[in-house]
């Protein structure tokens, strides 16, 4: 039977050699996509986001009616409808154009994604200072996760940086700032003690530093389907990832109350964390620190989800594992948008980043049409009826 003196060894020894990539982990079989449905979804990707685009903010304007016009007051030109901008902004991120080449695309695809008329491309720079663009993206990706919602369980957090110049790489740096913190905590660390207050979690996980402004990103994706369930930007140098955890989940389970499994890095393996994630009735799968104890410290919920690695750390490290398919949605995500951030007002950045979200799900759910037979324009019709 394993004591509390002997499984402690035990598990610091495990997280030592999973750490140091030493453990004798048995992988599953991987199990390859369809590739003719793969190669069907590829061909249909830009027609059939242009038709989702046009639905799915159709139930949008029908659970928010102000979206689809805008008071007047007499003078100048007739507003344009906020439904109406982001239809071509969601086009515009999709096709990774300026202003004024996304004015082209208007001209060639406004029957189709349903816009009136047409406008100007400083329209469209203006449309991304407009709050109600953000708080329409934002709706977007809820209303992207209605498909899914009951079928997806398994999610994972993860952040990175989209740069505002081409000089800046996120990867070289984030391995650079790696190798020095790891440098710097090769002197022994101790368990921090009940009475010692953790760090501020605003200056967890700080994304590295450069002469040129980051917006960071956290994003919690699902497991099954790849959707985005939370996501949270913003442009502020001195909060750092972790900092972003409490919106983040709790976005994701008001979407998806039966939400069973939350994955995340070493960072997320915080008392505080763990117990917030269980108190949503979620099971945490975060990979402790070398230093890492059993004790609770008033968290009941923390020797629960690492004793899997004393117990079964196969079984645990196969759910735990899962989580290299944020990673994996990361390099997707910025191998589609390799470019910088075009904006420069803050609020716009953040505008753009979140658009970069939304048009994620709404493309991943033209190809889970073809890969696993969802159809997202029915959905959504269904829920705009409802």
């Amino acid at each position: 039977m394993l004591t509390l003196p002997r499984a402690l060894p035990l598990l610091r020894e495990n997280v030592r050699q999973i750490r140091e990539r030493t453990f004798p982990y048995r992988s599953r079989p991987p199990s390859p996509p369809d590739w003719p449905l793969y190669d069907k979804a590829q061909t249909h990707e830009a027609s059939d986001l242009l038709e989702l685009i046009g639905a799915s903010v159709d139930t949008l304007v029908e659970r928010i009616p102000s979206l689809g016009h805008r008071t007047s007051d007499g003078r100048g030109r007739p507003p344009i409808p906020t439904a109406d901008r982001l239809r071509l902004l969601l086009w515009q991120t999709y096709r990774s154009v300026a202003n004024r080449p996304a004015a082209s695309e208007l001209r060639l695809h406004a029957l189709g994604l349903g816009i009136g008329a047409p406008f100007s491309y400083s329209s469209i720079a203006r449309a991304y200072h407009d709050p109600e663009i953000l708080l329409a993206a934002k709706a977007l990706l809820w209303l992207s996760n209605e498909p899914v919602i009951g079928r997806e369980h398994r999610f994972a957090l993860d952040g990175t940086g989209f740069p505002t110049s081409v000089v800046q790489h996120y990867a070289s740096l984030r391995a650079r700032q790696g190798r020095a913190r790891e440098e710097a905590e090769r002197p022994e660390v101790t368990e921090p003690s009940a009475s010692s207050p953790p760090s501020p979690p605003s200056t967890l996980g700080a994304f590295p530093t450069s002469s040129h402004d980051w917006v960071r990103n956290v994003a919690n994706v699902g497991m099954d389907f790849g959707l985005i369930a939370g996501w949270k930007s913003w442009t502020d140098p001195t909060l750092g990832e972790l900092s972003a955890f409490h919106e983040v989940f709790q976005k994701t389970v008001a979407i998806h109350p039966e939400a069973e499994f939350q994955l995340g890095d070493g960072l997320y393996s915080a008392r505080w964390v763990v117990g917030e994630v269980a108190a949503a009735g979620v099971q945490a799968r975060f990979l402790p620190r070398r230093t890492t104890s059993l004790k609770s410290l008033g968290v009941p919920a923390w020797p629960k989800s690492i004793w899997g690695l004393v117990k079964d750390p196969q079984q645990w490290l196969r759910e735990y594992h899962e989580r290299s398919k944020v990673e994996a949605f990361w390099w997707s995500m910025k191998s589609r948008h390799p470019g910088k951030i075009r904006k420069r007002r803050v609020c716009s950045r953040v505008v753009e980043a979140t658009l970069r979200a939304s048009t994620w799900n709404l493309r991943r759910l033209c190809y889970l049409h073809w890969l696993k037979g969802l159809d997202p324009q029915k959905s959504c019709a269904t829920a705009g009826a409802a």
